[in-house]
């Protein structure tokens, strides 16, 4: 990001909090080549001021849900964030499924699960309600034996219809995905899973495929729900909401697909972290994202998500749903047929995840569960079930999360990745860390033949050469520390990972301000009762030099969906004056390319 969008960003935050300078040449270099395309900025300035929020496409895509709309709606248009396309004649067959998949448990495992949920059970058994009484526990044979007798209440014909192959021209999108007939064999593929683009090794995993497929559902979202022709999109404007940990790779491809391909007449990039915070109207805060299959943390202050606090996580709703269905089979689920890799049944199970899983201490004892089952072309079946204390151990899995190893995979913490090269960009990571070492080893040369002038020839000898160059090396990965150097990988827990989050802020002054408001958003943070779960936990870890006089976890800021308080956020921010610079112009893009971000991004390139 260069001076002058760290400008505008002082401008949109309204503070004077300062900001590091970037390298000089790689802005004066820019600056020379943007000057053969004035003419169009200048154009594009013009035009700026006169925007319309109706003008203005927000596309926030997710792992699970694409939401997008125009910067005027009041809340954005939500889908699921998947294509499904006929396999060809002899072809390979590729389905990503709705929900992670569950691996099957070791015996070390599966004992070191159980005896987890054990231990959640006596926490909850030894807690105390809101009124000071004990809370009652439930246990895994009184629900079992509650919902021994428990059948099915049939209903009417399902009105629901597959769809198949002759229906289909190409392709189909969204929640249609779901009604795609199993026997037609469909191709189904989700573009972005654990908050990153689904590169694999399978059908339609390329880069190049994955690119397609987005730019088939967003143009088809654009088409069919904003009702923009795309031969009108020339004189609209993207802001695309990207992960707080991003690849820079991956970031260049969507800036082409959105100018290029889909033929905006402007976008720019803003992180989902930062996006939150000014949907939720805050300057400062540590952003807790939990998504559906990742949960990321990053502490952000003036319009800035410091690099050094990012960690993302591999775990989110969609463990959770999986754990729930594990602790829903051990109670006797009367529902025995119940397939969470099934589509209509993984979206069964979080819808009732949703509709009743809580961490409100004071509703305990059986509940009642209602859910309707229903597939194409046979009866419904009605269901009232009673379910206990499963309804807390859920999504009490993200304070435990050793229960996360039904889902496998490695969800250990990860941070900023450092930036690999980029042929199209001379001044990019590389380039400046080899200039910067070469000044630093300059300068101590000076500084060591001033010294030898002075000191005996015994000194000199001393101080050889090589002693040099392992200074300059040392020096240089001391000044890295906080950023560059690849964070320890660890499994945190949620409350966890806000506190390493934040113990890795740069001044003690700004961990005070981070412990003192912590924004929860997402659809993982719609549990009532989570952030005073999460508040208790975290008081008790919180450094005592660092305690602020209140902290104060933030869920659903301004009485918003947690879930759409980043799409809100960048409609905000892309309606503000001060944000009009950072467009970046088809022709600019065109001739100028990757380098147009570290001058225009409104975050460290």
């Amino acid at each position: 990001m260069s001076s002058n969008t760290t400008g505008n960003m002082r401008s949109i935050s309204q503070s004077n909090a300062s900001v590091p300078e970037q390298n000089k040449g790689t802005v004066e270099t820019l600056a020379q080549s943007s000057h053969a395309v004035s003419d169009t900025q200048d154009e594009f300035k013009v035009m700026g001021s006169a925007l319309t929020t109706k003008k203005l496409v927000i596309i926030h895509p997710g792992s699970k849900h694409l939401r997008i709309g125009r910067a005027s709606d009041v809340n954005p248009h939500t889908i699921l964030h998947a294509i499904a396309r006929p396999r060809r004649k002899n072809g390979p067959l590729h389905r990503d499924p709705v929900l992670i998949p569950t691996v099957v448990l070791s015996k070390e495992n599966k004992v070191l699960v159980d005896e987890t949920y054990q231990s959640m059970r006596g926490t909850l058994q030894s807690c105390l309600r809101s009124d000071g009484t004990p809370r009652p526990a439930t246990s895994v044979q009184q629900v079992a034996t509650s919902n021994k007798q428990c059948t099915p209440i049939q209903g009417s014909i399902s009105k629901l219809q597959l769809v198949t192959k002759s229906e289909v021209e190409d392709y189909i999108i969204g929640d249609q995905v779901l009604y795609a007939h199993p026997m037609d064999q469909f191709n189904v593929h989700f573009p972005f899973r654990h908050g990153d683009l689904n590169i694999h090794s399978g059908v339609g995993g390329s880069l190049s495929s994955v690119l397609a497929d987005l730019e088939t559902i967003w143009g088809h979202c654009i088409v069919n729900l904003l009702e923009i022709p795309k031969s009108e999109l020339k004189h609209y404007r993207a802001v695309l909401v990207i992960p707080d940990i991003y690849n820079r790779l991956f970031l260049k491809e969507l800036v082409s697909l959105l100018l290029t391909h889909l033929g905006f007449g402007g976008c720019f990039l803003l992180q989902d972290h930062v996006a939150a915070t000014f949907g939720a109207g805050l300057g400062a805060a540590c952003v807790v994202d939990l998504g559906d299959q990742k949960t990321s943390v990053s502490c952000v202050e003036d319009a800035l998500s410091q690099r050094a606090t990012r960690i993302r996580l591999d775990y989110g709703g969609s463990d959770i749903t999986q754990s729930f269905h594990y602790l829903l089979q051990r109670a006797g689920f009367p529902y025995k047929e119940c397939q969470p890799q099934h589509p209509l049944d993984g979206a069964l199970l979080t819808r009732i995840k949703e509709g009743y899983c809580h961490l409100n201490l004071d509703f305990c004892g059986l509940r009642d569960v209602n859910f309707v089952v229903e597939r194409p072309g046979v009866s419904t079946l009605r269901y009232h079930v009673k379910v206990g204390d499963e309804l807390l151990l859920a999504p009490l899995g993200l304070f435990n999360t050793e229960v996360f190893a039904l889902t496998g995979q490695d969800k250990r913490g990860q941070g900023q990745a450092n930036a690999s090269g980029d042929p199209e960009d001379p001044h990019d990571a590389n380039y400046l860390r080899e200039t910067s070492r070469r000044a630093h080893k300059e300068a101590l040369e000076n500084q060591s033949a001033s010294a030898a002038s002075m000191d005996t020839a015994e000194n000199s000898t001393n101080t050889g050469g090589q002693g040099e160059e392992d200074l300059v090396v040392d020096s240089l990965a001391a000044d890295a520390a906080p950023d560059d150097q690849p964070q320890q990988q660890l499994l945190y827990s949620l409350d966890q990972a806000i506190l390493h989050s934040i113990e890795r802020c740069s001044s003690d002054e700004m961990k005070r301000r981070m412990y003192s408001c912590i924004l929860l958003v997402g659809g993982g943070a719609k549990f009532e009762g989570l952030s005073t779960w999460l508040h208790n936990r975290l008081l008790l870890q919180i450094p005592f030099q660092f305690r602020p006089e209140q902290t104060e976890i933030i869920v659903g800021p301004k009485e918003m969906d947690p879930s759409m308080v980043a799409w809100k956020g960048a409609a905000i921010m892309s309606c503000l004056e001060s944000a009009q610079e950072l467009w970046i112009r088809p022709a600019e893009w065109k001739k100028i390319g990757v380098r147009l971000l570290r001058e225009r991004a409104p975050f460290y390139w």
